[in-house]
């Protein structure tokens, strides 16, 4: 059987891949076309990831040094908390919405399950207030073990809206950070704001004004 066109041999085939290799001619404006779409894409991929990683990095550290602050002291009211959520936007120096939620918290032996002492989410957005559920719940393993009793931790977390400049496969997400200090000074970190719902009975030292004492 023959064939209407010729098969060129392999060793021909070989000879013209290896002189279109090292082939040195070429046109500039094709080659530009081809890859500059390519070296942009990979500028701007660079300059978003990297900035996602900066303003993580940046929130991390103003929740650590919230949360230091926080547990050095022994009282703190609404107007101190103010204050604070004012410090960690100065940090991360960003328009982009950034939230927070202070809460102190305990381990409750009778019931074996963990307590919120008492909570502020003043600054904390559509995340409201932290309950008993939510602390037991999706946030339980995330929790150390609370071995003392009448031991608490100061619960600092934050959230921020993280939009990215640039469309290059990272769409807009929900950076969080949660830090957990101990108290410095005292057991517990009392809350000064008689508008606040009373806590556990077990902890009322730490609330003066909602324990009514």
């Amino acid at each position: 059987m023959k064939y209407p066109f010729r098969i060129p041999r392999l060793s021909r085939l070989k000879r013209r891949f290896v002189t279109l290799c090292k082939a040195e001619s070429g046109t500039v404006t094709v080659e530009t076309v081809l890859s500059f779409p390519v070296l942009v894409w990979a500028l701007t991929a660079s300059f978003t990831f990297t900035d996602v990683f900066r303003h993580e990095s940046i929130l991390v550290r103003s929740s650590y040094a919230v949360g230091d602050l926080v547990s050095s002291s022994s009282k703190v009211s609404p107007a101190d908390i103010d204050g604070f959520y004012s410090f960690l936007r100065r940090m991360n120096d960003t328009p982009l919405p950034i939230r927070m939620r202070l809460s102190l918290i305990g381990w409750d032996e009778d019931e074996e399950e963990l307590r919120v002492v008492w909570t502020n989410s003043d600054h904390a957005g559509s995340e409201g207030a932290l309950d008993d559920a939510t602390l037991n719940g999706p946030m339980a393993s995330r929790i150390p073990e609370i071995t003392r009793s009448g031991e608490t931790l100061l619960l600092t977390e934050t959230w921020m809206d993280y939009e990215p400049p640039f469309r290059v496969g990272l769409s807009a997400l929900t950076l969080r950070e949660m830090t957990l200090m101990r108290p410095r000074f005292a057991p517990g970190i009392e809350y000064d704001d008689p508008a606040a719902p009373p806590p556990p009975p077990g902890w009322c030292e730490f609330v003066v004004d909602g324990c009514e004492m």
